[in-house]
């Protein structure tokens, strides 16, 4: 049987362990290593041309690496799993290409698949520490807000009351009222006149607009963070991206440790990741177990009736699992597929 087979030499047809056709590679070890990075989660262009000059010499079948990767094409061929691919060495001889010659080949291509990996697993990180900064921004803004709310109820209790969300009570705080609901503001207003707050004095009240306008430059901050975490995450997470959320993706990917461990975990960890706390307590004094984490986030499991979100849960961490291990090994996008099926699930369970 014919075998087709991709490395630092080209893209070769086989018979026996000689070569029938030959696709030369770059021979840049940066190019190379760039295209056998693409040929290891699917064909790259050069398989598909030998592929398509096989079939059309007659050849009904070929054995390849990892028939999987060409998973979504339409071949007209059958494509058989090589569990025993040629040595490299032998098509160096037979290409006239001394040990050393290869060797040398060998070591600056996968010194250059290296780096670019480790690019890869860099930007893994960038997603961890800008999760990690949302955080602390939240943190931040829960604190300071309190400090606030309890400094401006000197002045003004009855707004503490009236307005319930931490960012509109800030800006009323720094004065601004501009896109104001208008009965909203008739309800301060009337507040304001009968207010048993103490007066402040002018510096009073520059100091304390003066800490809301810093809250409301966090709120700025922490927004442009998470646009940051939702243009960047379906670069390095698509599926888990499209499935999630990008900031909840991200979330599970910071919990996890990163994307390689999050492709590891069952779907049972992956359903508890951030519950960590009641999952030990649950250990400790065998009380029920907590039936999610950190995804309660997600509205489908969040709005789901009690006696529902243990069975959504599961449901959605089997599908993050196998999101998790295509965006690891950079498979084929199937994100909007695992999202549409687990809707599908959730349906079903109504």
């Amino acid at each position: 049987m014919i075998e087709l087979n991709t490395n630092v030499l080209g893209t070769f047809a086989l018979k026996n362990g000689r070569i029938i056709k030959r696709i030369q590679l770059p021979r840049d070890p940066r190019r190379l290593a760039e295209k056998l990075i693409e040929a290891e989660k699917a064909p790259c262009d050069e398989e598909l041309q030998l592929i398509s000059y096989l079939r059309e010499t007659g050849i009904k079948s070929v054995k390849v690496r990892d028939p999987e990767r060409f998973s979504g094409y339409k071949l007209g061929i059958e494509l058989v799993e090589d569990k025993r691919p040629t040595d490299p060495l032998r098509i160096a001889s037979d290409l006239g290409i001394s040990d050393n010659e290869f060797t040398e080949l060998l070591f600056k291509t996968n010194l250059e698949i290296t780096r670019i990996k480790l690019r890869e697993i860099d930007r893994d990180q960038i997603i961890i520490q800008a999760i990690a900064s949302l955080d602390e921004l939240e943190e931040s803004i829960n604190r300071l807000m309190k400090r606030l709310r309890e400094w401006y109820s000197l002045n003004f209790p009855e707004l503490d009351l009236l307005v319930k969300k931490h960012e509109l009570y800030a800006k009323i705080v720094s004065s601004d009222l501009q896109n104001l609901d208008p009965g909203l503001l008739e309800k301060i207003n009337r507040a304001r006149e009968e207010t048993l707050g103490i007066e402040f004095s002018e510096r009073d009240r520059d100091a304390v607009e003066s800490l809301s306008k810093s809250i409301l430059q966090i709120y700025d901050t922490k927004e442009r963070i998470e646009k940051y975490i939702e243009k960047t995450m379906p670069e390095i997470a698509p599926n888990i991206s499209a499935l999630a959320g990008p900031v909840l993706g991200a979330r599970l990917i910071a919990l996890a440790g990163g994307l390689e461990r999050l492709s590891t975990l069952p779907a049972s960890t992956i359903q508890v990741l951030g519950a960590e706390d009641a999952f030990f307590k649950f250990l400790k004094t065998g009380k029920r177990p907590p039936k999610h984490g950190v995804i309660f986030q997600l509205p489908e499991i969040r709005s789901a009736p009690k006696d529902k979100r243990g069975k959504i849960s599961r449901a959605f961490a089997a599908k993050l699992a196998i999101a998790a291990r295509m965006d690891r090994f950079r498979g084929e996008f199937g994100g909007d597929k695992l999202r549409e099926d687990f809707l599908k699930k959730v349906e079903s369970l109504k």
